[in-house]
């Protein structure tokens, strides 16, 4: 066997169980030859072996980010971004500026990012005070959680039909636009996708780029790659034309990571269609890289809005009857996973609340009996906000996989879940203890949906929100919570915990630890070299880690992102 390379005298962590740390990597072509000591890896190379010397810098393996939406974020490349604020005042005069700064014959749909739920109240923000600011174009302004969005008078009368009642759509579904106690509707709406602005688009004969292409994907792409991600799940691919992309940058040479799709289906009825999508798209699209077999499905909503199913009524329903609502019920799970399973086909779930997780644990269970010996799919849960202790602990037994977005970790959705679910219990949420202990696999992700919040996917960000439970850009009040950490303290993740679950978890998940994952003989020389050793520095200022360069399948790159974070 040639070897291409060496790289020595390095503090290199493999995430092997066996053996967690080498001081060399041999490479061959594309893949790991051998990791161990210098002396080892000195002896495999001959003359032609590029030899590099480390320095004692630190090596981790490319990480994989389980969760995230790169063709949702670059269709956010006409959008207007703005610096986010818990301020009312300061946010209505930061959609003033940028009215202004963007007029009308420039952006004929003003479509601004973000605000944070929590500004308004559970009764939500008024057409009326967007009116004062724009009312010569129609709005849209977007709840950070991209399950909420703000419509002045005039982009909700383009969105009404011939019976006055306002229409658009989302991947969970039909929206809820919300009237006050008089009837009318107030201009906030509840899980209004982008896509069901159709009404506007028509009335104002305008439409926003609905394929994204290399020029708008670029950007988030590189950042990925900046920072030592190799490979990602799309939460929900966007269309044939969304794998389209990714497989043409791919035989381009210009991807550079690998990407995993998901079909989305809305509801069992869907689950066909979506079936058929997998198939289609991945014998059209499929190559080594760019491969799709998973669906993606809703089972509730959020806790910030009160569309999820909890355990327990809402702490504002004065009956102390309503538990909420979810888009799928046990049995339609079931259904889902045992058709699936007949395909082989994995299930990627969205899950918010404890009686959503319930359900999914019931149907899990039932349908692993039903298949019986031959259960082969991947069942996982994403976000699992919320969930009873017994239940994560079941979790673990009937192998449901977990996906956790990190930079959530310190309140980043703040407190308006409290209003629902009242403050113990929203004490409690953000917790795997239980399923951690019961071996269950936890991955870590992102979650991004634009590039107003794109730099949160950086994973060292993440890392550090999940060990300090204090987010880096917007932490809690520290009058309110002590250190402005995020209750409750005992769910900080050690760093071994994070670096397993963006490597070695994740890449179990996506059935991909053949290739990546870990550092060792076989698997692909992707990897990244950091800036600092990350081992010896404080949660505190995780962030600051960075990747000095990477190699991904054995060729190194230093790719430079323009991305930065958008502080208060």
């Amino acid at each position: 066997m040639k070897i291409d390379k060496v790289l020595f005298n390095g503090k290199i962590y493999t995430s092997v169980q066996e053996t967690p740390w080498a001081e060399a990597l041999a490479i061959s072509g594309r893949k790991i030859a051998f990791a161990g000591s210098n002396e080892e890896a000195r002896a495999v190379a001959d003359a032609d072996t590029e030899m590099i010397d480390l320095e004692g810098k630190t090596i981790l393996p490319g990480f994989l980010d389980g969760h995230t939406h790169p063709t949702t974020v670059a269709k956010t490349f006409y959008r207007v971004r703005m610096p986010l604020t818990h301020d009312k005042d300061e946010l209505l005069a930061n959609i003033q500026k940028y009215a202004k700064q963007y007029p009308k014959e420039e952006r004929p749909f003003l479509f601004c990012e973000n605000y944070f739920a929590e500004t308004f109240g559970p009764k939500g923000p008024r057409k009326e005070e967007l009116d004062q600011i724009v009312s010569d174009r129609p709005a849209r302004i977007q709840d950070f959680t991209d399950h909420a969005c703000w419509f002045n008078s005039m982009a909700l009368e383009m969105l009404k039909d011939e019976n006055g009642i306002p229409h658009s759509k989302s991947p969970v579904g039909e929206a809820q636009f919300v009237k006050d106690e008089n009837g009318e509707y107030t201009g906030w709406c509840l899980e209004g996708g982008p896509e069901g602005d159709l009404g506007i688009y028509d009335a104002i004969g305008w439409y926003p780029p609905d394929t994204p292409d290399e020029e708008m994907i670029k950007p988030l792409l590189d950042f990925f790659k900046a920072n030592g991600v190799m490979c990602m799940l799309d939460g929900f691919t966007e269309g044939g034309e969304a794998m389209k992309l990714f497989s043409e940058l791919d035989q381009a040479g210009k991807l550079g990571m690998y990407y995993e799709g998901a079909s989305h289906a809305g509801t069992i009825h869907d689950l066909e269609e979506a079936i058929k999508n997998v198939r289609q798209w991945q014998a059209k699209y499929g190559t080594e890289r760019v491969h799709i077999n998973t669906v993606k499905m809703f089972v509730d909503g959020t806790n910030e809005l009160g569309d999820c199913l909890a355990l327990e009524p809402f702490k504002n329903d004065p009956e102390g009857k309503n538990c909420g609502h979810a888009n799928l019920y046990k049995a339609d799970l079931v259904k889902a996973m045992v058709r699936l399973n007949e395909e082989a086909i994995d299930l990627h779930l969205h899950i918010i609340c404890d009686g959503a997780f319930r359900n999914v644990v019931d149907a899990l269970e039932e349908a692993r009996k039903i298949c019986g010996h031959g259960w082969k799919i991947r069942v996982t849960g994403a976000h699992c906000e919320l969930t009873h202790p017994h239940d994560r602990e079941r979790a673990a037994e009937l192998g449901l996989y977990i996906d956790w977005s990190t930079h959530w970790s310190g309140g980043y959705f703040g407190e308006a879940a409290q209003e629902f679910h009242g403050i113990d219990r929203w004490n409690t949420m953000y917790d795997f203890r239980e399923f951690t202990a019961a071996g269950g696999n936890l991955g870590f992700s992102s979650d991004v949906f634009s590039y107003q919040e794109a730099v949160r996917a950086n994973p060292f960000f993440g890392i550090q929100a999940a060990m300090t439970r204090v987010d880096p850009v917007f932490p809690l009040d520290p009058k309110k919570y002590p250190g402005s950490a995020r209750p409750p303290e005992g769910a900080k993740y050690t760093l071994e915990e994070l670096i397993k679950g963006y490597t070695i978890n994740n890449a179990a998940r996506l059935r991909l630890d053949d290739k990546m994952g870990s550092l060792e003989p076989g698997k692909l020389a992707n990897f990244m070299v950091l800036n600092r050793d990350i081992f010896t520095t404080s949660a505190e200022q995780m962030s600051a880690v960075t990747a000095e360069c990477t190699y991904f399948e054995g060729e190194k790159r230093c790719i430079t992102s323009s991305l930065s974070v958008s502080r208060e």
